[in-house]
């Protein structure tokens, strides 16, 4: 059976919940107050969301509901009649008077998933607490959510605090295994768990793997290691993850964990087709995910179990086939040769104006009434602009006429 860190004592968010419990007890005197925390996937936001209910029903907390962290329950109707999810904290009326003054918890975890006509329903609900001693816990993925979360997080209506959630410590790692495997690690599995560099989600899921496959037996009473593998309950849950990310981290986060534990920026840069102006933006996305981090120098997986996770979701073929592409890369930037593919391609004022129309967002039906062309023209003038450029898709063609302006300017 699969565990989730739901299913298990908090392990290593000692100092964390005692800042909570300090919140919780100042809320209950000083009025309202706003606790954000954030942290990449797979960290233990949910966890202590959960954590923070307890602890404030313990303190004469009311909470909608039945306290636990409100996650897009139900779908309201947002403009254009289109759904939207709102959360339980977002349609809680806080002007109903509270059972004999009792200060109010308000719980909203995955706040990045939120639309902005959610995140405008909890703003405006938390406007109306003025008066009404209550604490509001906002959980999101760094890095991510709406651009109306800004104002809700921004919004002065009392105390705002904020706690990021970050690796967790090797005895926190060990507690976790013993909770997971019914008994303590030994030195050699303590030095293969050090390798999923304190992820609780990706910790969990390596132990239970191990369990499942037989990989582990008990010796003297403790878990040892029968065979150092990577079991699937790792890729599969990190393939689960990834799948969240958009389209354009994940190609970036797959290519970099195919090449190594440190990412080349001279080198993804030409193989993603893009320049280093786009590279900062996919790194930042990046680094959200908690996937990469800064060394101080560079930018690293964190752990090598996540990157081997990551690259094994790139089949052999394509493995061989990269790494054949960054090594000339590499040899061709030893020999100060130009990257391919875009060296100097000429557009001409057809071309340029298919460009600028993609650049817009227009589909191909579109650019045609535009341009006074039939929609075939269109498409064979983006077939060999693809050609010229060695694209295959509209996004990869930006990117690459971006490169090409940017290495024209600095000549």
């Amino acid at each position: 059976m699969f565990v989730t860190s739901l299913d298990l004592p908090l392990r290593g968010r000692e100092r964390e919940l005692s800042y909570i419990r300090d919140i919780l007890a100042y809320g209950r005197t000083a009025g309202n107050t706003l606790l954000v925390i954030e942290g990449p996937p797979g960290s233990g936001k949910t966890r202590l969301l959960r954590a923070c209910a307890a602890l404030a029903e313990e303190m004469g907390y009311a909470t909608p509901g039945d306290g636990r962290p409100a996650r897009r329950p139900v779908l309201a109707r947002g403009r254009r009649g289109r759904p939207h999810p709102e959360p339980a904290a977002a349609r809680f009326r806080p002007h109903v008077r509270l059972p004999g003054g009792r200060p109010l918890l308000l719980l909203l975890d995955e706040a990045d998933r939120l639309g902005d006509d959610a995140v405008e329903a909890l703003l405006a609900r938390r406007a109306a607490l003025h008066g009404s001693p209550a604490v509001s816990v906002v959980a999101h993925r760094t890095g991510k959510g709406p651009a109306a979360l800004g104002a809700v997080l921004a919004t002065p209506t009392g105390r705002r605090e904020h706690l990021t959630l970050g690796p967790l410590d090797a005895d926190a790692s060990a507690r976790i295994a013993a909770d997971v495997l019914g008994m303590p690690p030994s030195p050699a599995l303590t030095e293969m768990l050090d390798r999923a560099h304190g992820h609780p989600r990706l910790l969990i899921a390596l132990l239970t793997g191990l369990r499942e496959e037989r990989a582990l037996r008990e010796v003297d009473g403790e878990a040892h290691v029968v065979a150092r593998v990577l079991p699937q309950r790792v890729r599969t849950q990190v393939a689960a993850t990834m799948a969240t990310f958009t389209p354009d981290c994940r190609q970036l986060l797959r290519t970099a964990a195919v090449l190594g534990h440190e990412l080349e920026y001279e080198v993804l840069a030409p193989l993603l087709r893009t320049s280093p102006t786009g590279l900062v933006r996919l790194l930042d996305e990046a680094v959200g995910t908690g996937a990469v981090h800064s060394d101080g120098t560079g930018t690293v997986f964190r752990g090598d179990l996540l990157r081997r996770a990551i690259a094994g979701t790139v089949p052999a073929s394509l493995k061989r086939a990269l790494l054949r592409e960054a090594d000339q890369v590499r040899r061709d930037r030893a020999r100060g040769a130009q990257p391919p593919p875009a060296a100097g391609v000429a557009l001409n004022d057809r071309q340029s104006a298919v460009v600028r129309l993609v650049a817009e967002g227009l589909t191909n039906q579109q650019i045609a009434r535009r341009l006074d062309v039939s929609p075939h023209t269109v498409n064979y003038h983006l077939r060999k602009l693809f050609g010229s450029y060695g694209v295959r898709s509209r996004i990869d063609l930006l990117r690459a006429v971006e490169n090409q302006r940017e290495r024209a300017d600095c000549t």
